[in-house]
C-alpha cells in the first residue's frame, strides 16, 4: 500500500534527522516540522485507518520534548477539529507518545 510506504519513508527521514546538525535552533524546528507535516498530509490524505494509526503512532514514537510536542499537538488539533481523527485516535496518541516516558 503507497500510504505505509510513504510512512516508512517519512521515519526513514526522522531517523536521519536525529543524527543532523543545523547552523541554528530556527532551522533544525522548520525541518523538525516539515518532517510531521508530511505524517499530517499521509494522515489527510488516507481513507484508512490502519494508515492513519500508524502515522499517529510514528508520531507519538518521534515526539519527545517540549517543541516536539508543540508541533505534534499543532497537528493533532487540526486533525481532530477538521474531523479527520476521531477522539479515540486523539487519546491513543497521548498514550504512545514519546514524553510519557519521562513523566
Amino acid at each position: 500500500m503507497m500510504d505505509l510506504h510513504e510512512i516508512e519513508n517519512i521515519e526513514k527521514l526522522i531517523s536521519e534527522y536525529y543524527e543532523m546538525t543545523f547552523n541554528n535552533d530556527e532551522e533544525d524546528y522548520i525541518y523538525n516540522k516539515q518532517l510531521k507535516n508530511k505524517l499530517k498530509a499521509v494522515i489527510i490524505n488516507s481513507k484508512s485507518n490502519n494508515v492513519i494509526d500508524k502515522a499517529l503512532d510514528v508520531l507519538a514514537e518521534s515526539t519527545g520534548c517540549a517543541e516536539d510536542l508543540q508541533i505534534a499537538e499543532d497537528i493533532l488539533n487540526e486533525l481532530f477539529e477538521n474531523k479527520v481523527i476521531d477522539k479515540n485516535q486523539f487519546d491513543t496518541f497521548y498514550k504512545n507518545v514519546g514524553t510519557n516516558r519521562w513523566s
